[in-house]
């Protein structure tokens, strides 16, 4: 731009003489440009057009990176389990159990009353016919005649016989040791064979063929005087037999803790018969009603008790009384007719009620019999 009048009054300066600076910056400033030298400067210049430097640029659309994905979360591999008690639980863990009814049963009732035809009576037909079995630990001979009179055609109902007599001259006939442990022996073989048909129905599918559907353990109240006999006789040595300890002098000298020993064997059958119910084999014991006397040595009409141990109801799951009703006419004697009726009056598998049960009729033309047909699937009448 020489010649336009900018830089004419510029001279250049030694910037490595001090006093050539400060005579310098003394000198007056340089004139403002003159509007025709400005002119002169844009002259050419159109400012509609964009400098070289500032020409527009293609956009370019810059893609997001992707968001990380969120890493997963840690798998919680759990506690691991070590020592005996590891296989019992992860055994639990796997188990397909819980999906068949909790049956343990008690049944009391007079004589006659159709306890022990109720329970024989409790398979379908369809279970008949795919070889269910039904055993019957039969203290009292009523399994074998109940069998005889009114199940005679019905396979795969199996009485079984706890006593043992005498292998010596004796003036007690029965063996009580042996008859305790050979009680034990058919309860522990019921065990084992639950236990082993439930593998084998995970195996194939199916039960085998027979198989334990029902185990009804006949005669409470006989169970209980082996009990105590044993305790008198072999724990407490208080005499050679059943017949030399049953009188009172031998049970005065029965400490007040002596007679849990009699309460524990008892409860080995009981504690046998409710792994039987968990097992899914539904369990029945029976005894029958127990008299109750008043101060004049009566016996009070329907004031009866179960003929069991008092702990019993402790440990089953529902339990039933029985009860015979003879009909009068109106004058107070009796027809020749009865009703058998069960009632229950405790079942923790179920918070409903129901009724009096009619389990048969019985009169001169022979009667009839109805059964119980809630005992089939173990919901006692209970929808």
């Amino acid at each position: 731009m020489s010649g336009s009048g900018f830089f004419g009054e510029w001279s250049p300066v030694d910037t490595n003489n001090p006093e050539a600076i400060k005579a310098k910056a003394q000198e007056a400033p340089a004139p403002e440009p003159a509007q025709d030298d400005l002119d002169e400067m844009w002259d050419g210049f159109d400012p509609g057009q964009p400098l070289a430097d500032e020409s527009p640029q293609p956009v370019v659309q810059q893609e997001q990176p992707p968001a990380p994905k969120p890493s997963p979360a840690p798998k919680s591999r759990g506690v691991t389990l070590k020592g005996p008690g590891a296989n019992i639980i992860n055994a639990a863990r796997g188990r397909n159990g819980g999906n068949h009814r909790y049956v343990f049963c008690g049944i009391a009732a007079p004589p006659g009353a159709g306890k022990t035809g109720s329970v024989l009576d409790s398979r379908t037909a369809t279970e008949i016919s795919n070889a269910a079995e039904n055993r019957h630990i039969d203290c009292d001979i009523g399994g074998e005649t109940t069998k005889m009179a009114h199940h005679a055609n019905k396979p795969n109902i199996v009485v079984m016989n706890p006593w043992v007599l005498q292998a010596s001259s004796s003036r007690v006939p029965y063996d009580f040791p042996a008859t305790y442990q050979r009680t034990l022996d058919i309860l522990r073989a019921a065990a084992e064979q639950a236990e082993a048909q439930e593998a084998f129905k995970q195996e194939h599918g199916h039960y085998p063929n027979p198989y334990l559907k029902t185990i009804c353990f006949d005669g409470a109240d006989q169970w209980l005087n082996i009990c105590e006999t044993l305790m008198k006789v072999e724990d407490l040595d208080l005499g050679p037999d059943g017949i030399a300890v049953a009188g009172r002098k031998a049970t005065t000298q029965i400490g007040r803790f002596n007679w849990n020993i009699r309460k524990n064997r008892y409860n080995s059958a009981m504690t046998a018969l409710q792994e039987l119910c968990r097992r899914g084999i539904h369990t029945y014991i029976l005894t029958h009603m127990k008299p109750e006397y008043d101060s004049n040595g009566n016996e009070i009409p329907g004031a009866g008790s179960p003929h069991w141990l008092k702990d019993t109801e402790g440990w089953l799951q529902q339990m039933a009384v029985m009860e015979i009703v003879e009909e009068r006419n109106e004058r107070g004697e009796l027809t020749g007719v009865a009703n058998s009726y069960a009632v229950m009056t405790k079942n923790r598998t179920s918070l409903n009620t129901f009724g009096r049960i009619h389990i048969f009729r019985k009169d001169d033309a022979g009667g009839e019999w109805f059964g119980w047909p809630g005992l089939h699937d173990g919901t006692f009448g209970v929808d």
